[in-house]
């Protein structure tokens, strides 16, 4: 049975897989119950829950004013309904997938200042909290009775822009989060969070700021049955295979050279692309086992979430492990048109997909023997980046879908040319 069917049943993925497998898969039953002679395994859940709009839209802008225009749009289109909606139908599949840790990506804080500041000597930052993403998926969770703590947490990005809105100037503040869910019940230690040393630099037009688009991970220690395992989220650089490349190395310096290791990511690279193959050099990839025939594509919705039919066609977010883990299960969640949630917005009842993102929701046995080195794919390439004849990097066809994706699939786009360029 597929997760997104078992969304609209109250047996959770993890009891039914005790079903199937009891004691000898040493699978519990329900969430937050464990028996004497239950073995370590671990369920875990990775999510980009999206950031809700297109940063790509502002790389059109040749002025400040127009910048201004295109943030004016965004904030007139943020509807907090949506938002809480959307993190209800993520939280469903929390819950059916019984997950132990949670790993998101674009848990997106967005802050408003009315009236805007920006650029002037009195500058602050915004601080009236128009969405918390994070925070709608924590009460969406509680309010189904499950209790997680947010066990790590780094900032990827943390910047403001200037808005024209129909009330005049205002600032729009969005804080780009990488966050680890973690059950309660469940031990917790060593919390680390860091973004990468890789980071694309974007001045704006008409003033002395930059727009830095930066990537981080989050990863804390766990215990489950007995066994500490390291859990790992992360969300790599989509535009240009250089960066995502550094990033991808960055990471496994992060990661403890011993024990079980278990990093959810939204890694923008495929199988068979470079940063994929650099990845499972060093990290495994449970679909190699259990979902060799599946495509499971994870990438990418309608920028409005509000396509009926999936768009999903790349694999770029995946649940990786090494040490003595291994894999059980392997499932997507998000990926199915009923999984959308339905909402009313301004007298309208709206139809959207949970994020751009499918979820990935992967199952471990922690206490059987170490894995085997992984197996690189077959055919080593990148769709979202390619070489140019004088050595640098050049965009190609592929590049994921919106949010911090899109926004900055299309910066490497634009790389030398444009406005938003010619001052760097």
């Amino acid at each position: 049975m597929r997760l997104s069917d078992a969304t609209r049943s109250p047996v959770t993925r993890r009891a039914l897989l005790g079903s199937v497998a009891g004691a000898a898969a040493g699978i519990t039953g329900v969430a937050g119950t464990a028996s004497a002679d239950q073995s370590a395994t671990a369920t875990v859940m990775t999510q980009n829950a999206y950031l809700g709009f297109d940063v790509a839209e502002l790389l059109g802008a040749e002025s400040l004013s127009e910048v201004r225009e295109v943030t004016g749009g965004f904030l007139a289109d943020i509807e907090p309904e949506l938002y809480a909606a959307r993190a209800e139908r993520i939280a469903a599949a929390v819950e059916t997938a019984d997950a132990d840790v949670v790993a998101l990506q674009e848990a997106v804080l967005l802050r408003r200042q009315r009236p805007g500041d920006y650029g002037t000597e009195s500058s602050s930052a915004a601080t009236d909290v128009v969405v918390d993403l994070l925070d709608l998926i924590r009460t969406a969770l509680a309010e189904r009775g499950l209790d997680y703590t947010v066990a790590a947490e780094s900032v990827a990005n943390d910047f403001e822009l200037p808005a024209e809105t129909d009330g005049g100037p205002a600032d729009l503040r969005i804080t780009d989060r990488d966050a680890l869910l973690v059950r309660s019940d469940l031990d917790t230690a060593d919390p680390v969070s860091g973004t990468y040393d890789a980071a694309l630099a974007l001045p704006i037009p008409d003033s002395d700021r930059t727009l830095t688009i930066t990537r981080g991970y989050s990863a804390v220690d766990v215990t489950v049955g007995g066994v500490e395992v390291r859990a790992v989220s992360t969300h790599l650089e989509s535009a240009l295979s250089q960066y995502r490349r550094r990033q991808a190395r960055e990471l496994l310096d992060a990661l403890p050279a011993e024990g079980p290791v278990v990093v959810g990511g939204d890694f923008n690279s495929a199988p068979g692309e470079t940063t994929y193959d650099l990845l499972t050099d060093s990290l495994r990839d449970p679909y190699d086992g259990l979902q060799s025939e599946a495509g499971g594509a994870t990438c990418c919705q309608a920028k409005d979430l509000q396509n009926d039919e999936s768009l999903l066609d790349r694999r770029i977010d995946a649940v990786l492990y090494r040490g003595p883990v291994t894999p059980t299960a392997i499932d997507r969640v998000g990926d199915r048109p009923g999984d959308r949630t339905a909402v009313e917005v301004d007298g309208e009842t709206v139809r959207a997909w949970p994020s751009d993102h499918a979820g990935v929701v992967g199952t471990f046995d922690l206490s059987g023997p170490p894995a085997t080195s992984a197996t690189p794919s077959p055919t080593a390439r990148d769709s979202t980046a390619t070489t140019a004849t004088d050595g640098t990097a050049s965009p190609a066809a592929g590049a994921s879908g919106p949010g911090f994706s899109t926004g900055s699939a299309l910066l490497g786009l634009v790389l030398g040319a444009g406005a938003w360029l010619r001052r760097r």
